[in-house]
């Protein structure tokens, strides 16, 4: 006996194994029978009839090619299945071929290691049959997948009013999501014995109440004439072209009226004949979401067998705005289909069926890791080393978290203590893309010493990871008048956040701050001082610290300096005042003195212009505002910036959430916004 070794789906829970044949000898013209068993290694999943037989085929070859053995095949349990009663006449010749073929299994879960081949075993009429046991399958995983974003960020996209992936392309919001194989054949249209092709469904959730999605309704993989594409995963913007082959190239159908695990429906495009000629695709169709969840359904109608292949589709985004100023995340997420717990011979269980997983990135299969459009953490840190004195004031610091890719970053900061416990302090401790956070470290509760710990800043396995060692060294407790002490440093408009920009207006927060004469200093460079108090002073930074990606800052009051306090310094980083915005006629906006919509408003704030900022934009509840009217230097007063712009005039009375956002030299692309403010909208 000799047995094939296929690859099947690591997923799967209805693979077929490899081929056992049996190479037979005997008498020429002698009767042949008996009684056959083999024994799995696994469940044995074929569909059963009521009668306990399965679709499992035992056939005989004495050289007029297979045909019927006479043996009915039989489960005897999960995982044995007996072919009883086979019979033959020997031929001349004096040998014949058995073959046992179209048995069916669930892989084990978790699967077996790479390399370690599933087993199976056959007894003959109580006896041995060769060696017995044969390897029949090895495990691998049959589908990867990666995406710019698995994340969408929820805010508000309109769609073009069309199903023509010719208008969505150029004039909607897409997220695409990309599907290789993890083997050659491990994508399969419908063939013998099974009900449908191989199958793959998108499962979307957290969309807000009101949203439209968008999909093709046939794709075309890369091995087609043309490959659908969004134009976002490195392929041209494509609704795909497709022509039937002897070969074979990937296609996928939309399927309708499937049930929630992807089972039974429909598909909306069946390929034609061979030589038929090329098909051009360009229509989408809706995802029925319901409480912001939905699903789409795919099948696999043509493949080449002997490449492995990927495919790209687009969904594309309608999302209502969002009024209340809220971030909201949706997700979006990719796997086989129909999805079973089935792992069992069944009347009814679909063939094929897979388990429920999400499938590993295919980057590294396909060599585009570091590519642009995938997402790539990069963190902006300083040293952490903190002093204070045994039960003082907060020490502050800053980072910036970064995406320099494309995509949606989603990252998490947790914090591994090696002496000590809770004086860290990290806000926000998870974000998306680029984010500053703010680092505390706490002495109010901490003895004399040296303390360490570690950040560490997780954006998942393809973006990375980055760690940070931080130490705080809390000195004695300081008594009597002191020096002055730093808690942190802010933009001037929105405390308690940072970095701050070189000529903005800033804030630094502390004790024992005011005196006869005050002075500040950055990287030893003269601030500014434009007030003090014994816990605040509000200065002018200097506007030479240029490019400077972080400053040392010390306060000198009376003659006794401060420890230095390292600041974090951006490009950008814009922060609206409070009351900062006034209406046409120069009112301060608010409820009893809102702004038309069609009329001019005046937005004061600081931190948003540098040397390295090359425009502005501005955002008003779903509406970007491209081109503001005036942006630069608000008269009189140094390190305050002003924006003049039109109110969308088509908004309806109601409390928008606003922002300004600053455009830099080394991101055009990616505007980095102030926090929003509130603007009151209507008609006096």
């Amino acid at each position: 006996a000799a047995s094939s070794i296929p690859l099947v789906r690591a997923e799967g829970l209805t693979e077929r194994i490899g081929d056992i044949v049996l190479t037979c000898t005997g008498v020429a013209g002698a009767n042949a029978s008996g009684n056959l068993t083999l024994f799995l290694a696994a469940n044995i999943t074929n569909r059963l009839a009521a009668d306990n037989t399965t679709d499992a085929q035992f056939t005989v070859d004495t050289g007029g090619g297979p045909s019927p053995s006479g043996a009915q095949s039989r489960l005897l349990a999960a995982n044995i299945l007996a072919f009883t009663g086979f019979h033959f006449v020997v031929p001349a010749s004096g040998t014949a071929s058995l073959r046992i073929s179209n048995v069916r299994m669930a892989v084990p879960q978790p699967p077996p290691a790479a390399d370690t081949p599933i087993q199976a075993y056959l007894a003959m009429d109580g006896g041995t049959v060769g060696s017995s046991q044969y390897a029949v399958a090895l495990a691998r995983p049959g589908l990867l997948a990666s995406s710019g974003s698995q994340e969408v960020n929820c805010s508000g996209a309109t769609l073009p009013g069309s199903n023509l992936l010719s208008v969505l392309f150029p004039g909607a919001r897409g997220v695409s999501m990309r599907l290789t194989e993890g083997f050659a054949e491990a994508f399969a249209k419908r063939g013998a014995y099974t009900d449908t092709g191989t199958r793959l469904m998108v499962r979307y959730s957290g969309f807000p109440d009101g949203t439209q999605l968008l999909v093709p309704d046939v794709v075309a993989g890369s091995s087609a004439v043309e490959p659908t594409s969004g134009g976002d995963l490195g392929l041209p913007v494509s609704g795909g072209k497709y022509a039937p082959t002897a070969r074979g190239s990937l296609l996928l159908a939309r399927v309708q009226g499937t049930d929630a695990k992807g089972a039974g429906g429909t598909p909306v495009y069946v390929p034609g004949a061979v030589g038929s000629g090329t098909v051009s695709f360009d229509t989408a169709s809706p995802v029925a979401l319901q409480a912001g969840v939905g699903m789409v359904v795919y099948e696999v109608m043509d493949e080449d067998t002997t490449t492995r292949e990927s495919v790209q589709f687009p969904t594309f985004l309608g999302i209502p705005p969002v009024r209340d100023g809220s971030t909201r995340i949706a997700q979006v997420e990719v796997g086989w289909a129909p999805v079973s717990d089935v792992s069992q011979a069944s009347a009814s269980a679909p063939i094929p069926r897979f388990v429920d997983v999400r499938p590993p990135s295919d980057c590294a299969s396909l060599g585009d890791c570091s590519a642009s459009y995938f997402p790539h953490l990069t963190v902006d840190a300083p040293s952490f080393a903190f002093t204070a004195g045994a039960g003082g004031y907060p020490q502050i610091q800053y980072m910036q978290v970064q995406n320099l890719g494309g995509g949606l970053l989603d990252w998490t900061i947790s914090t591994v203590y090696k002496s000590g416990d809770g004086w860290l302090r990290v806000y926000p401790t998870w974000g998306f893309n680029t984010t500053t956070v703010q680092v505390s470290a706490m002495a109010e509760k901490l003895a004399q010493g040296t303390y360490q710990a570690t950040l560490k800043v997780d954006a998942g396995p393809l973006a990375g990871t980055r760690s940070y060692d931080v130490s705080f060294v809390v000195t004695a407790p300081v008594t009597g008048p002191g020096r002055p002490t730093i808690a942190g440093v802010a933009n001037a408009a929105v405390f308690g956040t940072g970095p701050v920009v070189a000529g903005s207006l800033a804030t630094l927060m502390g004790l024992r701050l005011a005196g006869q004469k005050v002075t500040v200093t950055f990287d030893d460079l003269p601030a500014a001082v434009l007030f003090d108090n014994a816990t605040q002073i509000n200065v002018q930074v200097p506007a030479a610290l240029g490019a400077r990606n972080s400053a040392l800052v010390v306060v000198n009051v009376d003659g006794a300096s401060s420890l230095p306090f390292a600041v974090a310094l951006a490009d950008t980083a814009p922060g609206i005042f409070a009351g900062g915005i006034l209406n046409q006629d120069n009112s301060v906006n608010g409820a009893s003195a809102p702004a038309a919509p069609g009329s001019t408003i005046q937005v004061f704030l600081t931190g948003l212009l540098s040397p390295q900022v090359v425009g502005v934009m501005a955002r008003i509840a779903d509406r970007n505002i491209a081109f503001p009217s005036y942006f630069g230097p608000a008269p009189g007063t140094a390190g305050l910036q002003q924006v003049n712009l039109v109110v969308p005039a088509d908004l309806s009375a109601m409390t928008a959430q606003m922002y300004v956002c600053g455009l830099t030299i080394a991101r055009p692309e990616s505007p980095i916004c102030s926090p929003p403010a509130p603007l009151v909208i209507g008609r006096k």
